[in-house]
């Protein structure tokens, strides 16, 4: 399990950093376009989600088919999956014009800075969203092969390039034109497309040829109802941070854009979580695929093991070092202030997470992901309304928005370990 699990985890950390690099770049324009990427990083996630739709359904069934040594069935998992993945992808770039209604559901002012760089940036994420697809069922292959390394290698070199693209596009070089902010989300875009094409090329010289795959449209059924509870369930999570961003907007802009970077910063910790999740759900899936029902849960209790001891330092570092590296991001005061206090409530509640990510991909991997979906969003609707009643109805201002964040997140962490451990495989 530490074999899958570690460079799954230090791949966590680098997708992570892809989201701090386009913060830092962002910061050096001003308050409103880094408010602007804030708000639009619930938008982001949405896309990211949709488009890892066909993965996380292809994660499952590779990782069977090599447990099950079945190896020449992988490229056609891998075909079915791409296509189902493109065509989500077109369907958000279709949409991409309508990129401002989602500031206007944030409470976004009309005609404001922020409104203006925050639809730019996220039109420009739906019209690159092909490319996330794309790498998504590609590292879904390595994930499913029980090939973490390789993975993580290509997410590395994806990272260096999006850092080096970032001011090249944001502010122009040569002949490339200052796209601004828009800028930050070309260059994922474009990083993320060199490391599928990588990966793929990679993928062929061990045999398992993408080109080679027949996509078929009951496979891609298959990998959709695999993959849309847990898919739908992380968008709906993002969709409720967009309905509690209209109540955090109420106690000033400086929490909203102390939050979007505090999930950011978070998202260190939350990506080494699901990392985790991922290994969980690659060794119960190939173990299931053997027959070893017995093995497919020590797996997963031992990812929870290792993902609640790499909660500890997460923990540490994010409670103490909160302010400052807030600091490195911003020097307007007031969203330092707002985003430390956001991220200091929410380390409380880290290990718990762990165990919702861990349990989660064991889930996955068990090819049973509708009742831990409905689990883990219904939890997470309620953040609304709690929300409202913590810091409205009880007037605990902002901190019963982020106390009604930090509750829930604990509930299902508590709840998906309790439903594994009575789950027949």
């Amino acid at each position: 399990m530490w074999a899958v699990a570690w460079p799954m985890a230090a791949l966590g950390v680098l997708r992570a950093l892809y989201l701090l690099t386009d913060s830092f770049w962002v910061g050096r324009l001003g308050p409103a376009p880094l408010a602007a990427i804030g708000g639009a990083s619930f938008g982001w996630w949405i896309i990211v989600l949709t488009c890892e739709l066909p993965a996380i359904g292809a994660h499952s069934r590779v990782a069977r088919q090599v447990g099950a040594r079945r190896l020449d069935a992988v490229p056609h998992t891998l075909a079915s999956a791409a296509v189902v993945g493109v065509a989500l992808a077109a369907l958000l770039a279709a949409l991409s014009p309508a990129a401002g209604l989602y500031f206007d559901l944030l409470g976004f002012a009309r005609g404001s800075a922020e409104l203006a760089h925050g639809r730019d940036y996220l039109a420009a994420c739906m019209l690159g969203a092909a490319s996330l697809a794309l790498s998504a069922v590609v590292g879904a292959a390595f994930r499913g092969l029980g090939d973490t390394r390789t993975a993580l290698a290509l997410t590395a070199a994806s990272l260096v390039l999006n850092a080096a693209l970032d001011p090249a596009l944001i502010w122009g070089v040569g002949v490339v034109p200052a796209l601004g902010v828009a800028g930050a989300a070309w260059a994922t875009a474009i990083s993320n497309l060199v490391g599928a094409i990588a990966g793929a090329a990679l993928l062929a010289r061990r045999g398992v040829a993408v080109t080679r795959g027949r996509p078929t449209a009951a496979l891609a059924l298959e990998l959709s109802r695999i993959g849309a509870p847990i898919s739908g369930s992380g968008a709906g999570f993002a969709l409720v941070y967009v309905l509690l961003a209209s109540l955090i907007s109420r106690f000033g802009p400086e929490h909203i854009a102390g939050l979007g970077v505090g999930h950011r910063l978070e998202g260190l910790a939350y990506l080494v979580c699901v990392a985790f999740g991922v290994a969980a759900a690659t060794m119960v899936g190939q173990h299931l695929g053997a027959g070893d029902a017995a093995r497919a849960r020590a797996s997963a209790r031992a990812a929870a093991r290792l993902a609640l001891a790499a909660m500890i330092p997460c923990t540490l570092v994010l409670f103490a070092g909160a302010a400052p590296l807030f600091s490195l991001f911003t020097d307007d005061a007031a969203t330092v202030d707002a985003g430390a206090r956001y991220l200091r409530i929410q380390t409380a509640v880290l290990v718990l997470m762990a165990l919702e990510e861990v349990y989660k991909g064991a889930f996955t991997g068990a090819a049973r992901t509708l009742g831990v979906s409905i689990v883990s969003f219904g939890l997470t609707a309620v953040r609304w309304p709690a929300a409202w009643l913590l810091a409205v109805g009880l007037g605990m201002g902002i901190d019963g928005v982020w106390i009604a964040i930090a509750a829930s997140t604990a509930v299902k962490g508590a709840l998906l370990a309790l439903l594994w451990r009575r789950a027949p495989l």
